[in-house]
Formats: C-alpha cells, structure tokens, sequence
C-alpha cells in the first residue's frame, strides 16, 4: 500500500498565511482611512474658520481705521497749523532781533562817535582850561605893581587909578602875549569886568583896594617890552611920567595864578557861517 503525501499541502499553508486577521486588518484600514479623512475635514475646516476669523479682524481693524481717519486727519492738520504759526512767530523773532541787532549796532556807534566827542571836547578843555580861566596855570610872566599917586586921595590931582587904567593896562598884557592875567589874586576870564563902584574899583563885583597887583604868565623876555609897545603900556607910561603913578613891572620866573571863582556861560548862541 502506497502511503500518500498530504492531501493539500496549499491549504495548509493558506490557512497558516491567511488567517481571519487579515479581515480585522481591513476593517482597520477602512476604519483608518475614515480617520484619516475625518482629521482632513476637521483641519479643513478649522483653517476655513481661522481664515474667517483673521478676515473679520482685518474688516474691524479696516472699519476702525475707516472710522478714524477723519479724527486723525483733523488732528494732523491742527499740529500743522500749530507748527507754521509757530514757524511764523519764530520766523517774526528773528526778524525782531535783527532789527533789535541794527538798533543796538546803530547805538554803539552814535555812543562811540559821542566818547570820541566827550574825549576831543576833554583835550579841548584841558588844553583851554589855562587860557579860560577854568583851571589855575603857574609858568614864568611878569609882575606889576600899580598904586595911586602919592597925596592923591580923592582924585582931584590926577594922580588915582581909575577902572578904565586898569582895563588899558589888562588889554595891553593880552595884546603883548600874556596867557593868564590876574588882579590881586582875582583871576580874570573873558567875562570879567572891571568896573568903578563909588570910590572902589572892582573886578566881577569884587572890591580891590591899592595897591594893586597885576601878575601875568608870559614870556618873560618879550613880553614886558611888547607890553611898552601896545596902547595900554604907553598909556601907564604917560600915567607914571605926568601924574605920578606907580608903575613898576618886574619878571617873575614862577607865578601861579588860581582858577577864576566863576566861568558858567548863563547864554549862548551858536555862530552862523557865511
């Protein structure tokens, strides 16, 4: 007897390979794929509800921007209002301060014109102080000594110094070069008077009494011989020889003589060229 091989081998081996899990496997799959596709549609629709979500904002933000626009533009144009009228009221500063500047330039310059002056007029003064009478002068001259006749008292021999004496022999000093002339200590300027008051000669309202003292600040090696020469000196002169008057000059090589008590010009008007 013939002993026989499996009776089917390929069943066996099907059933070892196929088993019933392959229908669990498919099942799986299917189940699987339905996840699968479940997820897609459950993604789908979430980014379709993100994108509607971010559309909404982006109209809100669009509405509100919309909304304030016309606030923002109305604040705009007011600080642009703002900074031109401030741009004009600086631009209007500096237009002050450069007139400011001009004025202030002009100033100084009228002010350093008016030192300039104030300093010539200062160099004027103290160069004609001495000349005027405004200052007390000292330098070399010539003293005279000048005294009524003796026996005169009275005046009925001639022989007494009368005002107009005085003013021949002052005006005959100038004419021969005197700087500065003085009687008995009583300086005099182009505004002095030499006048007869009852007995008494004065000079600007003061009373002087013989002998009088004539000093003069000059050149003392010219001025006593041009003294001679003028109208005034030959008239003391006359004076000495006809009626006895004294008449005695002399050079001094230091005199001092003092400021005059008095030089305002109570009136003045200015000289007009023609």
């Amino acid at each position: 007897m013939t002993s026989a091989g499996p009776a089917h081998p390929g069943l066996l081996a099907e059933l070892m390979s196929n088993t019933l899990d392959e229908d669990y496997r498919v099942a799986a799959d299917r189940a699987t794929g339905r996840d699968r596709a479940t997820g897609r549609a459950a993604g789908g629709v979430l980014v379709v509800v993100v994108l509607l979500l971010f559309g909404v904002m982006i109209g809100v933000s669009a509405l509100r921007t919309q909304q304030q626009r016309p606030i923002a533009q109305a604040e705009r144009d007011q600080l642009v209002d703002q900074i031109h009228a401030r741009q004009a009221g600086l631009d209007a500063l500096h237009s002050r301060i450069g007139r400011l500047d001009g004025a202030i330039a002009g100033e100084q310059t009228r002010a350093s014109v008016a030192r300039a002056r104030e300093r010539k007029m200062d160099e004027l003064l103290t160069a004609t102080a001495g000349a005027t009478g405004a200052a007390a002068v000292r330098g070399p001259g010539m003293v005279i000594v000048a005294d009524d006749a003796a026996g005169s008292v009275g005046g009925t021999s001639g022989g007494q110094i009368l005002d107009t004496d005085l003013q021949a022999l002052v005006n005959g000093l100038w004419m021969a070069g005197a700087e500065a002339v003085a009687i008995n200590g009583h300086r005099l300027t182009s505004l002095s008077a030499i006048r007869l008051a009852g007995r008494a000669i004065t000079v600007d309202y003061r009373s002087l009494t013989p002998p009088y003292r004539i000093e003069a600040i000059g050149d003392p090696e010219t001025l006593p011989a041009r003294l001679l020469e003028t109208p005034g000196g030959q008239a003391w002169t006359g004076l000495r020889a006809n009626y006895g008057i004294k008449f005695d000059p002399e050079t001094a090589d230091d005199l001092v003589l003092p400021a005059a008590p008095a030089t305002d010009v109570r009136q003045a008007a200015p000289v007009v060229s023609r």
